[in-house]
């Protein structure tokens, strides 16, 4: 068998290629290691690179509950949620090994909300992805169907509690664009359908490159194109650094993507550029990030999005904590704020957590943190701050 350390490094190097960078070059066990070998089954097998000359398909999943109390603009709830570290889920995984090196694969994924059993998204089954696609280490790697493009990876990488759904500040500063203006659509940085993604092999050593193209479910009007982008990445034995830029147009036909969906909101391109680094300082991991949404409509506002996070894993515990800022040229429209949360592992598939978060609008920002509509939460008025807590606990299968 693998060491630990092995183990570990093989680990950070599958990760790394999931947001779009290269693999380690050097097996050890390292806090950059440790954080991500705790996190590894909430991904979903395969979800960091196919298992060279094996084939197999296999049922996986995350079943998240807690207890969360939120007090938005003053007014509190206590509820019972579900996905505040991962979104609870069902999915199918499998791979065939063709020979020759060459390995296709699936995935099929759907998010439940764990509280009732519902689905998450009455109008879609396989809303988390749905996708086919070839891998060969000196070709490189295509995915065709629902994921993430580059650029919605990359996001993924820049926010140390992973984009959640509920417990994560960052979901909220940096996936929509509701206030910058007609046409302006976050698609980019979100799981999108008819979607091409290829991956190239390492080159240079310590380098990697993405590209993505997706084609709209309704081509009328504006242009075919959903999104475009391309992504580069570096990763050394502790650094993880990528740029990424994408040209994204909202869908008529792709529920919420042109809201509200008038006349040429989908000739509106958005351009979304995004930089991230992650270093192992050795107690701890840090990591920074910046996104910018530049909407091309005369009079639509531009939103920057800044995040630092640290992680550390100590004993069987991972401390984790993201400081975000997002600024737009609309004057005073700015909000700011954090999440913490410890995860203590019982097990490699069971923890307890914990998740402290708190939003702080500005006079004319009214961003939402935690928000559920099925919870009976409510929107914030300008100006106006939320707290949520929660504690829960989460199992993978």
């Amino acid at each position: 068998m693998k060491s630990r350390a092995t183990q570990l490094a093989t680990i950070a190097g599958a990760c790394a290629l999931l947001f779009g960078a290269a693999a380690p070059a050097h097996a050890d066990g390292s806090q950059l290691s440790s954080a991500l070998g705790a996190v590894t089954t909430g991904f979903g097998p395969g979800a960091w690179g196919v298992t060279p000359n094996t084939s197999y398909v296999t049922l996986y999943g995350s079943v998240d509950m807690a207890v969360n109390y939120v007090n938005a603009g003053g007014k509190s709830m206590v509820r019972m949620q579900s996905g505040n570290v991962w979104t609870s889920k069902i999915g199918l995984y499998g791979q065939e090994d063709l020979g020759d090196q060459w390995t296709a694969f699936f995935r099929l994924e759907s998010g439940i909300t764990a509280n009732n059993g519902a689905q998450q998204d009455p109008n879609s089954l396989f809303n988390r992805a749905s996708y086919v696609g070839l891998d060969n280490p000196h070709y490189g790697k295509i995915t065709l169907g629902r994921t993430y493009s580059v650029t919605g990876t990359a996001a993924l990488g820049v926010d140390p509690f992973y984009a959640n759904g509920h417990e994560s500040l960052f979901t909220y500063m940096g996936l929509i664009e509701s206030d910058l203006g007609h046409g302006a659509t976050a698609d980019g940085a979100n799981r999108m359908n008819n979607l091409i993604n290829y991956t190239t092999p390492r080159f240079l050593q310590y380098f990697t490159a993405g590209f993505s193209y997706g084609f709209k479910t309704t081509q009328n009007p504006g242009p075919a194109v959903h999104t475009r982008a391309a992504s580069l990445s570096f990763n050394s034995k502790s650094t993880i650094a990528g740029l990424a830029y994408g040209q994204t147009w909202c869908d008529p036909g792709f529920a919420g993507s042109c809201t509200p969906n008038t006349g040429n909101a989908p000739s509106v391109r958005t351009d979304l550029i995004i930089a991230d680094i992650e270093h192992d300082f050795g107690p701890v991991v840090g990591q920074a990030g910046f996104m910018e949404y530049v909407p091309h409509y005369p009079g639509d506002a531009i939103a920057k999005i800044y995040t630092v996070g640290m992680q550390r894993y100590a004993g069987r515990t991972l401390y984790r904590i993201a400081l975000d800022y997002r600024d737009t040229t609309i004057k005073q429209d700015y909000a700011w704020g954090a999440t913490l949360g410890t995860d203590y592992y019982l097990s490699k598939r069971t923890s307890l957590y914990t998740r402290v978060g708190f939003l702080r609008n500005g006079p004319q920002s009214a961003l939402t943190y935690n928000y559920d509509s099925t919870s009976g939460s409510t929107l914030v008025s300008k100006g106006h701050s939320i707290t949520s807590v929660s504690v829960g606990i989460a199992h993978q299968f």
